[in-house]
């Protein structure tokens, strides 16, 4: 999210830099839109499970992948100033709310530290995506200077 306000559209259509930054989220938005992912998600995570065999590394565990991907790049614009740190610990302990519902449930799931480590590769998947963003801003406002 750009700290100086939204970036005005040079009109021509072609700048992906300003069609990408017109897309920014307000704070507002982007809690809102986490709160209903989040919604979704838990309702999905507690549906009545097929009989799959868990696997290490199956298809549930890129949707867990996937999931916190999302959530985290959520999170991260409706509090932009938090440390990583605070970010990671509450999407984690969601992640965990999950599997511990999901346990409790008896709707044929069943609680996974795998689930719960595939969370947290998003998590950090999210992260390194956020610091290479980052990097490359950079690196254009210094060759652009």
């Amino acid at each position: 999210m750009s700290a100086s306000g939204p970036v005005q559209n040079d009109g021509d259509g072609k700048n992906l830099l300003s069609r990408l930054q017109a897309m920014e989220l307000s704070v507002l938005q982007a809690r809102l839109a986490l709160l209903i992912t989040s919604v979704a998600i838990f309702g999905l995570a507690l549906l009545p499970a097929h009989f799959e065999s868990p696997t290490l590394f199956g298809a549930d565990k890129i949707k867990h992948m996937g999931a916190f991907v999302v959530l985290t790049l959520l999170a991260r614009a409706s509090w932009p100033f938090w440390p990583l740190w605070r970010l990671a610990l509450g999407l984690a302990a969601f992640g965990a709310a999950i599997e511990l519902a999901q346990g409790l449930s008896g709707l044929g799931r069943t609680a996974s530290f795998a689930d719960l480590v595939a969370d947290l590769i998003g998590i950090g998947l999210s992260f390194a995506l956020l610091w290479g963003v980052r990097k490359l801003r950079a690196k254009k406002h210094t060759t652009v200077a």
